[in-house]
């Protein structure tokens, strides 16, 4: 077919062909058309060069220790969601041909996604994101902290204060029916409850990240609280860190 492109039932196709986004289905169906339709073909190769090239796009930089460990969380949350949306979540209805397409050249960036391809976009995104971060430096400082006889407790935070993981190592666990809880102290304001519970394994080894914002924040605590955590404090603090 060489006809008109505008009027082309594949002209959207190129962009998600060159990518492989295409399912089976559709994929043969370009590959078929692609043999004759010069307009696609065309299409095609002016679109693959700039594919190839995308994955040397983003300079090379050795990544920062932590980096695994926060793609990792990001690859089992995004498990944890397909899980809970069910075995549906990745199917869609196959595209209707007939209906109108949009105009434009790359008109097929609206073409529906199945859900984990949305998710692999996503995360790929976050990861990139996080690589261009790290490839000028990593943007966050240790702060030494106090904790329990044997155990070593330090605090990561960014440069602007609005995140932070406690790292800590040698801690014992909790205390029966109790967890640990995280606490953010201003001045001699009473302590803020943040939404950061854990417990530490059998070797006494955590990460913890406070979702809160440390912004004007002097001291970060950790009590044993009572499963589910506490309103205010009910223990005496036993490890923490210093901001200022």
């Amino acid at each position: 077919m060489t006809g008109d492109h505008d009027r082309c039932a594949h002209r959207d196709d190129a962009g998600p062909w060159v990518l492989g986004a295409l399912d089976d289905a559709d994929m043969r169906a370009f590959a078929t058309h692609l043999e004759q339709c010069d307009h696609c073909r065309a299409e095609v190769a002016a679109l693959q060069p700039v594919v190839d090239v995308l994955p040397m796009a983003a300079p090379q930089a050795v990544p920062p220790p932590a980096l695994k460990d926060r793609i990792m969380a990001v690859v089992e949350s995004e498990a944890q969601l397909l899980r809970a949306a069910g075995p549906e979540a990745d199917r869609v209805a196959p595209p209707a041909r007939e209906r109108e397409r949009a105009r434009g050249r790359f008109g097929w960036l609206r073409r529906p996604v199945p859900a984990a391809a949305f998710a692999a976009a996503a995360l790929a995104v976050v990861v990139l994101a996080i690589a261009l971060v790290s490839s000028g430096g990593d943007d966050s400082h240790l702060v030494p902290g106090f904790g329990p006889q044997g155990a070593q407790v330090a605090l990561r935070v960014n440069h602007d204060n609005d995140h932070g993981q406690l790292e800590i190592e040698g801690m014992p666990a909790a205390p029966s029916g109790q967890v640990y809880q995280v606490w953010l102290v201003t001045g001699k304001n009473k302590p803020r409850a943040t939404h950061a519970l854990f417990s530490v394994p059998a070797d006494g080894r955590a990460r913890v990240e406070i979702p809160e914002s440390l912004e004007g924040t002097d001291q970060v605590l950790i009590t044993a609280e009572p499963s589910g955590g506490s309103d205010q404090p009910t223990s005496t603090p036993l490890a923490g860190a210093k901001l200022t």
